[in-house]
């Protein structure tokens, strides 16, 4: 080269770079964090989950599906509780939501410090119960599309 510039090509457009995180930040709102199938053993459901703490890390196993979700769980006066984010009733590019799974086929196993317990979930239907189970977790708003169940021993 003679050492001038050389014109380069036109700039291609870019994609600015808040349209990568805004992408990024909708497609975390389809996902959900898939692992097999559970690996603990079987343990009788006690009466009070209060040695949970505030809340623990667990795995819920779909029904009909060999595979678990991993999720949150919190005790509210020892019943067993867990809620999903708020975009779970979003489509998914494949399959579905796990709140949907859980909805048509309640019972399940949960497994948490690597005790499986069988157990029921039933859904807060009533909105003002299900908004203050969400305050009370620290929410500072009760965002719609969170559902909520709380778990009883499975009568199966």
């Amino acid at each position: 080269m003679d050492g001038r510039r050389t014109k380069h090509s036109p700039r291609l457009n870019r994609t600015p770079p808040w349209t990568v995180l805004l992408f990024a930040g909708l497609l975390a709102g389809c996902w959900q964090s898939n692992a097999g199938g559970l690996t603990g053993r079987p343990t009788d459901t006690p009466a009070s989950f209060h040695f949970l703490g505030r809340s623990a890390p667990c795995h819920i196993e779909l029904p009909g599906v060999p595979r678990s979700v991993r999720v949150n769980c919190f005790h509210v006066d020892g019943a067993l509780h867990i809620h999903s984010n708020r975009f779970a009733h979003v489509p998914r590019l494949r399959g579905e939501s796990w709140v949907n799974v859980v909805r048509r086929d309640p019972d399940v196993r949960v497994e948490i410090n690597g005790r499986i317990y069988a157990l029921t979930a039933i859904p807060i239907a009533d909105e003002s119960q299900r908004q203050a189970l969400l305050l009370a977790r620290g929410y500072w708003r009760a965002w719609d599309g969170i559902t909520i169940f709380r778990f009883a021993k499975s009568s199966g």
